[in-house]
Order: structure tokens, then C-alpha cells, then sequence
């Protein structure tokens, strides 16, 4: 008996083996000598390092605080400013592979589709497989098709709450990131479109927090963004044209919910550019958060396949800061996006989507112009530079 309980404990000791401690992981890359503007909005570093470990990022900080392997390819960016991979959260045309790799090519490495076809969507899952980690496309992510009632502002449409809820189900199933929903009264002279009822909205957005799912709600006038704040949206996809409630904005606040301007589309449309200025004056002087986009390919005229300027400018002629324009492109983006446990700030173990810049853009926004290497997933797509062997 005593051979039998010692064969047991013998045998249980030899059949556990021992844990094997996962090796850290080596650095493949440094980029030195850069100021380093982190998305988190902290205050840049000059003279700063960041080390990447294939896809991730290892470290980011000062030259002071972080030691290059002595080992590792460097690359000096003296004079250059180091930026997350910028964030575009409204596009559309983003199921097109020339228009993903121009997005990544000019520092946007990731965009969010907010209307793509039922067509499209059904094969979502097929799209991205293809596309799986491949550095020279911008990540793709997807606010499904837009909801809406039938004769409405919309590309799939229900009659009833449990139609909506049915929707919804049916478009996570199909593997959306997001859904888009529409209250659209009109636009290039047509008006008075029927809408989703509030029982619809409220169905398609606990539908949607059921799957982990944010709801993106479009509008282009003020007196529809209070249904949509209490139907309980996550992020507005323009800023109105019309005067906005100020209860509506606080509320906004309190519920966290994120405002993307997108003043191109509403330029192109000839919307009265000095009211939407002054709405999203407002709502960040309220103390509202803005993410970047510019709805690029959802309407008529010109869009720029790149950092958007134009929005950036009208930012900026809101009232926002530099870093705050930042931030709104990288931080508050992939907050929105629902991917700021992997994206939108260059910090350890994020995602190594990386923007390089001659000059500050924190002192002029338009050295955002000057492009001087794209990483994306680790993998430099685009190098204006010269890359030095480690000298240090």
C-alpha cells in the first residue's frame, strides 16, 4: 500500500512538468533621436527612443531612460517627430485595397468604414482573411451597413424593433466592429425622409451593447441628436450644421460619447462652415472629446486619401490645440474604434503603427505634411530617411 501511495506521488510529481518562464521579447528596431508625441496628450520628449519587438512596441520614452541594444538596426530621427499611425473613424470606399494601401502609404493606418453594402459585409470575413496582417493596408474596421427605415437615408432597412434587433444580430454574425445607425431629415435638396422610430433606435442599440458592439449615429441637423443620445449612441458621425441644444452637448459629456466633425462632406455638400465651427467650438470648450474623420467617399467633391487635412485645419479653427488635434487623431480615435487596448498611442505592448514627421507638429500642424516613414504592424512601409547602424 505504502509502494502504491509513493508510486502516486512519484507519478504525479514526474507527470507535472516544469513551467518554462516565456522568454522577453528582443527589440528589432530602434527609432532614436526623435521628440516623441505619444497620443497619450502627456508632453512631448525630446530626444526620445522607441523599441520595437516585431509587431509591438517594447519601449517608449527618453534616450535617458530606455538603453539600445547594442545589436538592434537604429534609426536616427534627429529633427523628426514620432506619432501613433494617425486614425481616420469616418470613410467610406475602405473595401477597395488601392484605397487601404494609400490610406497606410500616407500615415492613416487605420480607417473605419461607415457604410459599406450588404453585399460587402457578407463577405467581411473573407475581405479581412485576405487582407490579414499585411502592412502595406490600412487596418479595416467596420460599422456594418447603415440602418434605417424603408424610403429613408439608409441601406438596410427594418419596419419594427424586433426587425432592428434581428438586423443587428444578423451584421454581428457577419463580424462588424460597430453599427451604424442614420436620422436624416434630407440632403442635396431632398427633405422630410421618414426616420427609425425611438422604440427602433433603442432596439438597435441594446442589440448592439448586447454583442459588445458601439453605435455610431449619423445626423446632419441639431434636433436629432437628443434621440440619439437617449437611444444611448457611442459616437456622432458629424457635427450639425444648425444650432445644437447645450443640454444636448452636456449630455454628450456625460455620457462619454465621442463627436467626428467631418467638415469635408459637410463642405462638399455646401454646408454653412461658421456654424459648424462654432458647434464644435462648443462642445470642446464644454469639455466634449472629437475624434478625427472626414466621411471620405460619402458624398460629392474632393476627399483627401491621407491625413486629412482640411478636417485638421477646421480643427484647429475650432478652438483645438495642436496636441488636442492629436490626440483626436490617434488616443480618442481608437477609443471610439473600441481598439485603444491596441491602438492610438505608442506605448509598451501596443501595436506598433507608427508616424514620422520632420518638424513639430505640435508648434505647426502643417509639418504633418511632411511624411518621413510609415510603420505599420512593425514593418516600415514608407522611409524618407536614411537608416544608421547603432553607433551608440
Amino acid at each position: 500500500m505504502l509502494s502504491i501511495l509513493l508510486w502516486g506521488v512519484v507519478g504525479c510529481t514526474l507527470g507535472t512538468p516544469a513551467s518554462t518562464p516565456t522568454p522577453a521579447p528582443r527589440a528589432t528596431l530602434a527609432l532614436a533621436g526623435g521628440t516623441l508625441i505619444d497620443g497619450t496628450g502627456a508632453d512631448p520628449i525630446s530626444d526620445a527612443v522607441v523599441l520595437i519587438a516585431g509587431e509591438k512596441i517594447l519601449a517608449a520614452g527618453s534616450r535617458a531612460s530606455i538603453k539600445i541594444p547594442g545589436n538592434v538596426r537604429t534609426i536616427d530621427l534627429e529633427g523628426a517627430a514620432i506619432l501613433p499611425g494617425f486614425i481616420n473613424a469616418h470613410v467610406h470606399l475602405a473595401f477597395e485595397k488601392a484605397n487601404l494601401q494609400a490610406w497606410a502609404y500616407g500615415g492613416v493606418t487605420t480607417v473605419r468604414d461607415e457604410g459599406a453594402s450588404t453585399g460587402q459585409i457578407n463577405q467581411l470575413k473573407a475581405f479581412r482573411a485576405a487582407l490579414g496582417h499585411d502592412p502595406q493596408y490600412a487596418r479595416l474596421v467596420s460599422a456594418g451597413t447603415m440602418l434605417a427605415v424603408s424610403g429613408g437615408y439608409g441601406n438596410l432597412f427594418v419596419s419594427s424593433p424586433e426587425e432592428a434587433r434581428r438586423a443587428v444580430l444578423q451584421e454581428a454574425d457577419l463580424g462588424v466592429d460597430a453599427v451604424k445607425v442614420a436620422l436624416e431629415d434630407g440632403y442635396a435638396g431632398t427633405h422630410g425622409l421618414p426616420k427609425l422610430t425611438p422604440e427602433e433606435l433603442k432596439a438597435i442599440v441594446s442589440a448592439a451593447h448586447g454583442r459588445g458592439l458601439p453605435v455610431s449615429g449619423h445626423i446632419t441637423q441639431g434636433a436629432y441628436l437628443q434621440e440619439l443620445l437617449d437611444a444611448g449612441a457611442d459616437d456622432i458621425a458629424h457635427v450639425p450644421y444648425d444650432s445644437i441644444p447645450s443640454t444636448s452637448l452636456e449630455q454628450m459629456i456625460r455620457r462619454d460619447a465621442y463627436l467626428i466633425p467631418t467638415f469635408t462632406v459637410l463642405r462638399n455638400y455646401g454646408a454653412p462652415m461658421i456654424t459648424c465651427v462654432a458647434n464644435l467650438k462648443q462642445f470642446i470648450r464644454l469639455g466634449g472629446k472629437a475624434a478625427l474623420g472626414n466621411d471620405y467617399g460619402g458624398g460629392p467633391g474632393e476627399f483627401e486619401l491621407g491625413i486629412p487635412m482640411y478636417e485638421i485645419e477646421m480643427m484647429s479653427g475650432a478652438g483645438m490645440s495642436p496636441m488636442q488635434i492629436i490626440v483626436a487623431a490617434t488616443r480618442n480615435a481608437a477609443h471610439v474604434l473600441r481598439l485603444d487596448d491596441e491602438i492610438g498611442t505608442l506605448e509598451p505592448g501596443k501595436v506598433a503603427d507608427i508616424l514620422i514627421v520632420n518638424g513639430n507638429p505640435v508648434d505647426g500642424l502643417q509639418s504633418l505634411k511632411m511624411i518621413r516613414m510609415v510603420i505599420h504592424y512593425g514593418t516600415i512601409i514608407r522611409d524618407e530617411t536614411v537608416a544608421l547602424p547603432n553607433s551608440r
